[in-house]
């Protein structure tokens, strides 16, 4: 049996994790370091939402990282630090294997069934929740790029 729901959640997730990445790279040093416009904390919030909803099981702990240093994903709260890129860059790449498995295990029969989370989210209400967060703080670091004459993240 194919997996057609499934194969069409996958295609339209991608494209959204590889501009995730992209941004990483997009956002030059002066910018990634500015704490007030927070470019690298959404990237970093958008990816630990990832790690949140793509877990497998229930029990399965959720730490967020915070690389040794004063840093946090939550967008309200201040850090007196930040991670490098390529930190970023290796914690995007571990979120997309997260997200890879999770996808992996789904199929059109169980992809309507409940997440392990919450018995009223299904698993496509999983995936699709990411895909809108995902692009979400893209088109807001997009708009971070743009206010500062920098080219946007292209849509892929």
């Amino acid at each position: 049996m194919s997996d057609r729901m499934v194969a069409v959640l996958r295609r339209q997730f991608e494209p959204s994790l590889e501009m995730l990445q992209q941004l990483v790279d997009a956002g030059p040093d002066a910018l990634w370091l500015d704490a007030k416009q927070k470019y690298w904390k959404h990237i970093f919030h958008t990816a630990t939402s990832m790690k949140f909803w793509f877990r497998l099981q229930k029990e399965e702990e959720f730490i967020i990282p915070d690389f040794g240093r004063d840093i946090t994903e939550a967008l309200d709260e201040d850090c007196t630090d930040y991670p490098t890129k390529e930190e970023m860059k290796t914690y995007i790449q571990e979120i997309a294997g997260i997200a890879r498995t999770f996808l992996d295990q789904l199929t059109d029969d169980n992809v309507m069934e409940p997440c392990v989370l919450f018995a009223e989210i299904t698993n496509m209400d999983v995936v699709l929740m990411q895909i809108r967060h995902v692009q979400h703080h893209v088109g807001y670091c997009n708009s971070i790029l743009n206010s500062n004459s920098l080219k946007a993240v292209e849509w892929v």
